[in-house]
């Protein structure tokens, strides 16, 4: 039996040196008839056309597979606050038609971050260009040496996502690097420069309310010391410090005068009646009369007249000059009061970036879906095979 046994053997493997002596000489004597028998082709040439989908298939798994380059991902949230805020919630249609400014904020922030100056901001913080561009990378995934501003833009906000919560206005930042360490380094940056931009912007409208505030209060200081110069040179000039003073006690003068000329003439009359007007004492007395109305009229010019030295002409100008001075010291006490206002109502419009999660250092890869690109490319290789092939079916069904 064991005879048997051993002669087939040598007899198989006679057979097996035969075989490959004959293809070796048939692919020596004619190398295309070789290949069309080999057992390999004829499958291929069996499959047809489908093997196109099969062959583009096996690039995809070799390349997701083996060739992409990994890319890390590492979240964070914040939120946008303002100081002093009191949002009160709306119920109603008016809860549709407004915009809290917490939301605005957001939404500002967040166009910020998928903005140009944030990539070029990025690239002078961290280098982010030069990352995207390194050639470790695979050629598909890495950004090309000679991009262009705009290309590097593009190519940035496709590696970062921002989400904006419209319940709670958080925003979730996703940044997408290739190594754990640089994404984790990239996302502090972010971080640090949104919260950069968002405290440039309050801070340059409070700086802005605050120095239009102190200009105003300076615009009406120097107002108030002017007039109050113009009043202490009228007073200086006319020699008078309070003219409505000076007029009031001129007025009782007068008030004065004309009671004494009252009685000077009733004392003449009196004398005239009972001595002859030639009389010393009767003389005497009128001539007491004349000189107590010629100084009441005397005293009447000093207090109306129509010139400018009269005193109620002095004190109609100092009056005018007096309230334009208490009208310039009311207008820079309420311009002080103003700036006060306005700083208290800047603080409450600053704005703070509150961070909700920080950035954490990735541990596994999160790009590309390997699996997930894999099916998808066969899926649609498979769609564009089978849409094919109808097109052509169609093409020559209309032929014949």
């Amino acid at each position: 039996m064991s005879k048997c046994s051993g002669f087939l053997s040598v007899h198989n493997d006679v057979n097996r040196k035969n075989g490959l002596k004959r293809k070796a000489r048939k692919l020596k004597r004619d190398p295309s008839a070789f290949f069309r028998d080999s057992k390999p082709y004829r499958f291929w040439l069996g499959l047809g056309s489908f093997a196109v989908v099969l062959i583009l298939s096996l690039i995809v798994i070799i390349y997701f597979g083996f060739i992409a380059s990994p890319r890390y991902a590492t979240q964070t949230q914040f939120v946008v606050k303002q100081s002093g805020a009191n949002e009160l919630p709306l119920s109603g249609f008016a809860s549709f038609a407004t915009v809290s400014p917490t939301t605005k904020d957001a939404l500002i922030i967040k166009r910020f971050i998928e903005s140009k100056e944030m990539a070029l901001a990025l690239d002078n913080e961290v280098s982010l260009r030069a990352h995207y561009q390194e050639l470790q990378w695979d050629w598909f995934s890495r950004l090309n040496k000679r991009a262009k501003l705009e290309e590097y833009v593009e190519y940035y906000q496709n590696h970062i996502q921002v989400q904006h919560d419209e319940m709670s206005d958080v925003l979730e930042i996703e940044v997408q690097a290739f190594t754990p360490e640089y994404t984790l380094k990239v996302a502090n940056a972010v971080l640090d420069i949104s919260e950069e931009f968002i405290n440039g912007l309050g801070n340059k409208m409070v700086t802005e309310q605050v120095a239009f505030a102190q200009m105003e209060v300076e615009r009406k200081y120097e107002d108030f010391k002017r007039q109050q110069h113009e009043l202490l040179k009228f007073q200086d000039d006319k020699q008078l410090f309070s003219p409505e003073e000076e007029s009031g006690a001129l007025l009782e003068a007068i008030n004065q005068l004309q009671g004494e000329v009252i009685k000077a003439e009733a004392r003449y009359k009196e004398l005239a009646n009972v001595m002859r007007r030639t009389a010393p004492e009767v003389k005497a007395q009128k001539n007491l009369v004349d000189s107590l109305k010629a100084q009441l009229i005397e005293e009447r010019e000093r207090l109306i007249s129509e010139n400018d030295f009269s005193l109620n002409q002095i004190n109609s100008d100092f009056q005018e000059i007096k309230l334009n001075t208490q009208l310039a010291s009311d207008l820079y006490a309420s311009s002080l009061v103003s700036m006060e206002t306005v700083r208290a109502e800047a603080y409450r419009k600053l704005k703070h970036l509150l961070v909700v999660e920080e950035p954490a250092l990735p541990e596994d890869e999160s790009y590309p879906r390997r699996f997930y690109n894999i099916v998808t490319w066969f899926l649609l290789i498979l769609i564009g095979y089978l849409i094919t092939r109808l097109v052509v079916a169609i093409v020559k069904e209309h032929k014949e």
